[in-house]
């Protein structure tokens, strides 16, 4: 009975294995493949692309003229001194079409700082996706190391199983004393309690990263995979003169003082006169073909007032533009320094724990198990070093996770994917 229950355990877990659907019914998912969803879905991106349309349609509205003006007068109390004489008394139909024209610099200006804004949209909605892929990522390697934690402490109370047993079997023969036994219970009731907060955290990881990918946020995600960038390379000041290349945010406030150094010499324009041609036909019995042209023209008299008060507002508009952009640039650096450090930091982590510390415990939980089976070492001391391992462990896997996102934070400051 005790081989065919065996059996039966080593078919359940190859069937796991091979297909482990059989454990979590929903699809398993990479993180790039969740990127693109993200970016597809994600309700915030989509509200910043359809920003960026819209002011793009803007260019072709500023860079046309203004609808023309058609007129139809009908008078009949005015009469010409002819059909009151002959006693034709029909009205005067009077029909004209206008068309204003602004100077002509004035609407190429009015286009191209249309274009300088929509490129400031353009910008922004990447800049909206940097940010999304960036929590998204954070998001993915925190149930990362949840996962990791939840398979560790099921591995710990594994162990702890064995030590029970061990310490059981002791007892048995008088070699050990019952509080042996009784310690290693309550280090399991704690490592069982461990594990339900564990599990809430994965829930609550899984609902974040749902909401970022727009889904229900009850949709469980399974596979998360551990990325290679603990062997990634980077340089700090590649990293500085990227993100002052390509962050969408930097580009963004460039467009912006472009926009208002075109605003600011639009301005200036607004001295310069705009024109109205006029065309107008009269339609009565005694001159059939008679019409009349009018041009008129603007005069900014009143240009102290009027005129000067937008140059000055917009001089003052490229001063805290170029401020603004200054202000960010000096943040984005430092936020490229910072999260280029913690990068590193982690990554220096990684290898200590991989290289140095987890064999070493390992050993040293090995050396002890034995010295404890053969009376060389109390059980107390022996859960000392399960205990020390187990921290060690969690300690390797932040490490790990912090490294990733690290890194998401620092391509997110960089503007581009790094890792690619």
């Amino acid at each position: 009975m005790k081989l065919r229950n065996i059996f039966f355990s080593i078919f359940i877990f190859l069937a796991i294995a091979i297909n482990p659907s059989y454990l979590y019914p929903s699809e398993s998912l990479l993180l790039n493949s969740l990127v693109d969803e993200a970016l597809k879905n994600n309700p915030q991106i989509q509200a910043a692309k359809q920003r960026y349309k819209a002011a793009l349609a803007r260019v072709r509205l500023l860079r046309t003229l203004q609808d023309p003006k058609f007129e139809y007068e009908y008078d009949k109390i005015t009469a010409s001194m002819d059909n009151l004489m002959n006693n034709n008394t029909k009205p005067m139909r009077t029909f004209s079409i206008s068309q204003e024209f602004p100077f002509p610099t004035k609407l190429f200006l009015r286009k191209q700082s249309a274009q300088k804004e929509a490129n400031s949209y353009e910008q922004e909605y990447k800049e909206t996706e940097r940010k999304f892929i960036k929590n998204l990522k954070e998001s993915y390697f925190q149930l990362f190391l949840t996962d990791k934690k939840i398979n560790l402490t099921q591995e710990n109370l594994s162990l702890l199983s064995q030590f029970i047993e061990i310490a059981n079997k002791k007892y048995s023969v008088n070699k050990a004393s019952q509080q042996d036994s009784l310690k290693a219970q309550v280090e399991y009731s704690k490592l069982s309690n461990q594990l339900v907060l564990l599990d809430q955290e994965e829930k609550i990881a899984q609902s974040m990263l749902n909401s970022i990918l727009n889904r229900s946020l009850d949709t469980q995600i399974v596979s998360v995979e551990e990325n290679s960038n603990k062997v990634l390379e980077l340089d700090e000041k590649i990293m500085l003169r990227l993100a002052k290349e390509s962050r969408p945010e930097l580009r963004s406030f460039q467009e912006m003082v472009r926009k208002t150094e075109i605003d600011y010499s639009l301005s200036k324009q607004e001295y310069l006169p705009d024109f109205m041609l006029k065309y107008k036909r009269e339609v009565n019995s005694s001159r059939p073909d008679s019409w009349a042209g009018m041009i008129g023209v603007t005069i900014p008299l009143w240009f102290w007032e009027k005129q000067d008060s937008f140059v000055k507002e917009a001089q003052a508009n490229v001063g805290v533009v170029k401020a603004e952009y200054q202000a960010q640039e000096n943040m984005i650096l430092f936020e490229v320094r910072s999260s280029y450090a913690r990068f590193e930091a982690a990554k220096k982590l990684v290898k200590i724990y991989e290289t140095g510390v987890l064999p070493q415990a390992q050993a040293a939980l090995e050396t002890a198990r034995r010295g404890y089976e053969t009376d060389l070492l109390s059980f107390l001391d022996l859960l000392d070093f399960v205990r020390t391992l187990r921290e060690f462990q969690m300690e390797y896997f932040e490490s790990l996770a912090n490294l990733e996102i690290a890194l998401a934070d620092l391509e997110r400051s960089v503007g581009v994917d790094i890792s690619k």
